[in-house]
């Protein structure tokens, strides 16, 4: 039975619709960027570089990279003529973009130890040594070596247990250097709380400081490595555990309690307040390290004024409490600054560039007090810290509005969860013409024009 004129025209036109659209699949499956990427495929390329260099290649491995090459020539092969041009055009660029890539990756695996980590290695452990002669009452060449030696001690932990600095960051020495310096002050507020005035009691804070060090730098080193706080965490407890036990102390002096046992249970109290306060304020907002960077500073700055009104009002009244004011400073300062840093994302440079910055404004204030000659305590803090507070200021509202507009503008679009894109379409225009003209009426629509640009918006 013969197939009608129709049908016959309609399964032509589907034959010929499906051709286009296998073409066009068969062109997007075999593309320029597609060749390359498979070219450079993570195993074939180790497996090349060894053949290149004259490394000896297994049987398996031999025959892995002829395999893979018969599959790299069929690939090249069933390129489109069009995108073979586009592939020698496009290779060197896109070679130049892997090896951007590849060394980057490199950079961050890669962990080195510092002059600086050296130096602070080397000077715990000279520290610890020296405690320990002193409580010993070691003397001699002794009393020389032993330091030394702990130093190096220190400088060989890499050496002693390299499976305990496996995969560690720049973060991790950060904070086992954190845990350091505060368990050296806790530990010694300790040895003050107990042993108060005794005979022995320098003898017991030089050692609880010590075994406080060593254990808080442990503790510090094993959390950071197991769950990898940020940097701006980190700085944040350091913070809190440095100022608290300042404002314990402070509190301490105005009630003029003279007991040393009270000192070194307000300086202990105060440490671990600290430490849990900046634990969970870190869980709150996800803080930079300049951004903790441009906190402490404030805190700093807002404690230096702090001290200037003190002493001009202690001129007048010679009362302890008035030590509560600098305190409230530093309290000030850092609730203020906290607040400030709320979606300003300071990176690292611009937060260290407004601690340097506010040091340099702080020292050409004290140049300009000495030059007054002036002996008043109130001009020579307050002109330093004025002048450091309104350097902060300026450098941090800058960062935060470059910050803010780089995010806006779509410098760092992907961190943000929006997108916006524009689509033009110029042959709509004369489509649209096609269309005929017709009255509107309730019973029957007119065709909807095709938009000339397309705008999408997308949170």
């Amino acid at each position: 039975m013969p197939i009608p004129a129709k049908k016959q025209v309609l399964f032509l036109m589907l034959v010929i619709f499906l051709g286009i659209h296998i073409h066009s699949f068969s062109q997007e499956l075999y593309t320029a960027r597609g060749y390359w990427i498979e070219a450079t495929q993570d195993t074939y390329r180790k497996l090349n570089q060894k053949k290149v260099i004259g490394d000896s290649l297994t049987t398996n491995e031999v025959s892995y990279i002829q395999d893979y090459e018969t599959y790299l020539t069929s690939y090249f092969n069933r390129l489109p003529e069009v995108e073979k041009i586009r592939y020698e055009q496009m290779k060197d660029e896109w070679n130049r973009e892997f090896l951007t890539t590849f060394k980057s990756e490199i950079t961050k695996e890669e962990f080195e130890w510092r002059p600086r980590d050296r130096f602070l290695n080397s000077l715990y452990g000279i520290y610890y040594g020296a405690s320990l002669v002193y409580i010993l009452d070691i003397e001699n060449a002794a009393a020389a070596g032993i330091p030394l030696i702990t130093g190096g001690l220190w400088l060989l932990g890499p050496v002693i247990n390299p499976k305990k600095y496996e995969g560690i960051t720049r973060s991790t020495v950060r904070a086992n250097n954190t845990g350091k310096f505060l368990g050296l002050l806790y530990g010694g507020s300790l040895g003050l709380m107990l042993g108060g005035e005794s005979e022995n009691s320098d003898k017991l804070i030089l050692g609880l400081s010590t075994i406080g060090s060593i254990a808080l730098g442990e503790v510090g080193f094993q959390l950071q490595k197991k769950r990898n706080y940020s940097d701006g965490h980190i700085e944040m407890i350091r913070h809190y555990g440095i100022i608290s036990p300042w404002i314990g102390t402070s509190l301490l002096i105005s009630t003029e309690v003279d007991n040393a046992n009270l000192a070194g249970a307000a300086l202990l109290a105060g440490g671990a307040a600290g430490l849990l306060v900046g634990h969970n304020v870190s869980k709150r907002y996800d803080y930079t390290r300049g951004d903790v960077d441009a906190i402490s500073s404030l805190s700093v700055i807002s404690t230096g004024v702090g001290f200037a009104l003190m002493v001009e009002s202690f001129n007048e009244n010679g009362s302890s409490s008035l030590f509560l004011i600098p305190a409230a400073g530093t309290i000030l300062g850092t609730i203020v600054g906290q607040k400030q840093v709320k979606g300003a994302h300071l990176t690292k440079k611009q937060g260290s560039t407004i601690n340097l910055s506010t040091g340099g404004a702080a020292l050409i204030g004290l140049g300009i007090a000495a030059l007054v000659e002036t002996e008043a305590p109130t001009v020579l803090i307050g002109i330093p810290s004025g002048l450091a507070l309104l350097t902060h200021q300026l450098l941090f509202h800058k960062y935060k509005k470059d910050n803010l507009l780089r995010g806006f503008e779509g410098r760092n679009r992907r961190n943000y969860n929006f997108h916006f894109s524009m689509n033009v379409m110029p042959e709509n225009y004369f489509i649209n013409q096609k269309f005929p003209v017709r009255n509107y009426s309730p019973g029957s629509n007119s065709p909807i024009a095709n938009p000339l640009v397309k705008l999408k918006l997308r949170f």
